[in-house]
């Protein structure tokens, strides 16, 4: 069963749980499926919002609760944290509103807060409105694009090679990362 029939099957929870666990992915197939009329776009908005804070809430709480232990046991993710807290040193609310848009830091960034003793107040408050935010401004997008989509031309290798073309750029920058990440770890653990 492919997940589009999953969210088919099972709706609006099946598209909270999907967006915990894959973000932008699931909630472009929500809006496809939205499109389509099996769906209503502002509720699959509203389940992706509210989904998305669910998971920097849990991220937050666990860095508040269990962070500095968690710390302790693993120094590379000490060098995250440390990162995560140059990024709030430099900007600050908009780090709290926008960390969504960081691919790879999702989930650490709101630990990461949680950890620094940020106000947990304040915290509700932006991600509430970083995920809306996120939501809509991907949720629309995404709408854009799949009616764009729906108007080329009927050529599937064309499309295939556009895919693959893309999908090869994004690998070949996630390694570039990885190989200038894993440099940088090994010169200040040896430091």
């Amino acid at each position: 069963m492919s997940f589009q029939e999953l969210i088919l099957t099972y709706g609006y929870p099946m598209l909270f749980v999907g967006v915990l666990i894959e973000s932008e992915a699931v909630l472009l197939i929500g809006v496809y499926l939205a499109q389509q009329g099996y769906f209503s776009l502002p509720t699959v908005i509203g389940v992706a919002a509210f989904s998305s804070f669910v998971a920097a809430q849990l991220c937050f709480f666990i860095g508040h609760r269990y962070g500095a232990t968690f710390l302790v046991k693993r120094p590379t993710w000490q060098l995250r944290f440390s990162r995560v807290q140059r990024l709030m040193n430099r900007f600050g609310v908009g780090l709290v509103l926008g960390f969504r848009v960081i691919y790879g830091l999702r989930g650490v960034i709101p630990a990461a807060i949680g950890l620094a003793d940020y106000s947990r107040l304040v915290f509700i408050g932006l991600n509430a409105m970083g995920a809306l935010l996120w939501a809509l401004l991907v949720g629309l997008a995404g709408g854009s694009l799949v009616q764009m989509a729906e108007k080329l031309p009927n050529h599937p290798q064309v499309l295939i090679l556009v895919l693959g073309g893309l999908i090869l750029c994004g690998g070949m920058y996630q390694f570039y990362r990885h190989v200038k990440r894993k440099k940088s770890v090994s010169t200040e653990l040896t430091h």
